[in-house]
């Protein structure tokens, strides 16, 4: 098999059985041999964690199982599959959910194992569906085709030899058949099953197509593309038709949460361009080719001076003051030395000659403890409500009148700024401010940017 194209499908595009069977309708309007790859039917992998967690703590995990298998049931029932497709794969989920309530223990590797039936379910399931409807396709477990990580259950990892695997296995698959193939799972080298973390079907869509050395990979989801802005801030806020991989990670990290960053890291790489689709934007019958919708994302990209802007909400910054910075050796690097130490995850950081300021996740449990040494050696304030507001674009290295303009807007809108920061790769410009200013801004400046003639 020949896998010149890789399409992925998440959990809301096979949430139902009309929209699983929109997302085969796609399947089968591409002439282009390919292979699939999905998420879980949407909700499963919720409803599997509260069943897991709820055998855990001793309590009864029927009512949990019983919606899975109604879910399921009734995509089974809608699409006129065969009744009994998905028994094996039950009794395998009752099994285990039997042993976590007898045990009152529930391990990293038996989670995994536990969440494993989630995507192994909704591969069948599509997999038949595609038949059904005359497109001869095959389900797989991700580890049948090579997919082996290492034992680091909940964020495994890709074991350096598996892409060579990968590539062996789909070089020996028909051709003429579909491979639906689960994401976001794999197995370690014993036999076990690991998950990916966040973004894990992507991530297993770019292995795959970096393995096979696709044309495209394509992520379809329940948006249209990658957005200017938050549509929930802007609703006019129109699809980006192309950008840069550098620019859609920026997007990414800083709340665009279309595509994790390391997710299409292996798509890079092998230099594969990614294409963000929506399932439910897109008339498989329209005239309008696949190839000029959506989101492209490439290395090619042209540029421009801003591409899109992001807002990351929650979060939390910490302002360090002392006149000890003033000439001294070794201050910042004691200050970031407790941050590892406690395992914190720095977003921003802006320093001058006696302070640093930083942002952090408002979730970040181990600041307190942090703020608690530094507090120590150095004045600490911490405010535990602010937004980042990002500025994406490649264009920004060469346009130098650029800041000027995006100061002027927030002047005029009256958004006060905290903190300013631009990235070693000068392509984004991050702002600090109050959440309601967050959003003020981000209209401001898409109205300045994006809407005028």
């Amino acid at each position: 098999m020949t896998a010149r194209l890789v399409m992925k499908f998440g959990g809301t595009s096979l949430g139902t059985a009309d929209a699983m069977s929109r997302a085969c309708d796609h399947v089968i309007g591409e002439e282009r041999e390919c292979l699939v790859v999905v998420s879980a039917v949407g909700g499963v992998t919720d409803l599997l964690l509260e069943a897991a967690g709820t055998a855990r703590a001793g309590g009864s995990p029927v009512p949990f199982l019983r919606e899975i298998q109604r879910r399921q049931d009734e995509i089974v029932s809608k699409l006129g599959l065969p009744r009994g497709l998905l028994t094996g794969l039950y009794s395998e989920l009752e099994r285990l959910i039997s042993g976590i309530t007898m045990l009152r223990e529930l391990t990293p590797r038996v989670q995994d194992a536990f969440l494993s039936l989630g995507e192994r379910m909704s591969a069948r399931l599509v997999a038949e569906a595609l038949s059904k409807q005359g497109k001869p396709a095959r389900a797989y477990d991700s580890w049948d085709l090579g997919f082996i990580t290492n034992d680091a259950h909940g964020c495994a990892e890709l074991l350096p030899q598996a892409p060579l695997f990968i590539k062996t296995a789909l070089a020996a698959l028909p051709a003429g058949e579909v491979a639906v193939v689960t994401g976001y799972i794999a197995r370690t080298e014993a036999g076990d099953a690991t998950t990916l973390g966040r973004g894990g079907s992507d991530l297993s869509a770019a292995v795959f197509g970096a393995a096979a050395g696709s044309e495209e990979i394509q992520i379809w989801t329940d948006v249209p593309g990658i957005l200017r802005a938050d549509p929930r801030v802007v609703k006019q806020a129109a699809v980006i038709p192309q950008i840069r991989f550098e620019e859609a990670a920026e997007l990414a990290y800083f709340g665009a949460k279309v595509l994790h960053p390391r997710t299409i890291e292996p798509a890079r790489r092998a230099g594969i361009p990614v294409r963000v689709l929506g399932t439910f934007h897109l008339d498989p019958n329209s005239a309008l080719p696949v190839s000029r919708q959506g989101t492209l994302i490439s290395d090619r990209a042209p540029a421009e001076p801003v591409r899109a802007l992001a807002i990351r909400r929650q979060v939390q910054s910490l302002h360090i003051r002392s006149t000890r910075m003033l000439d001294a050796h070794g201050f910042l690097a004691r200050v970031f030395a407790i941050f590892e130490r406690h395992r914190i995850s720095i977003d921003v950081v802006a320093t001058s000659e006696v302070s640093v300021s930083l942002t952090f996740d408002r979730d970040e449990v181990a600041l307190d403890a942090a703020v608690a040494e530094i507090s120590a050696f150095a004045e600490v304030d911490q405010i535990p409500e602010r937004s980042i507001l990002c500025l994406v674009g490649a264009g920004l290295r060469e346009d130098t009148g650029l800041l000027a303009r995006i100061f002027s807007v927030l002047a005029k809108a009256e958004v006060p700024i905290h903190v300013i920061s631009q990235g070693a790769s000068r392509i984004n410009i991050t702002l600090v401010t109050d959440p309601p200013h967050g959003q003020n801004a981000m209209r401001a400046l898409h109205r300045d940017l994006f809407e005028k003639a």
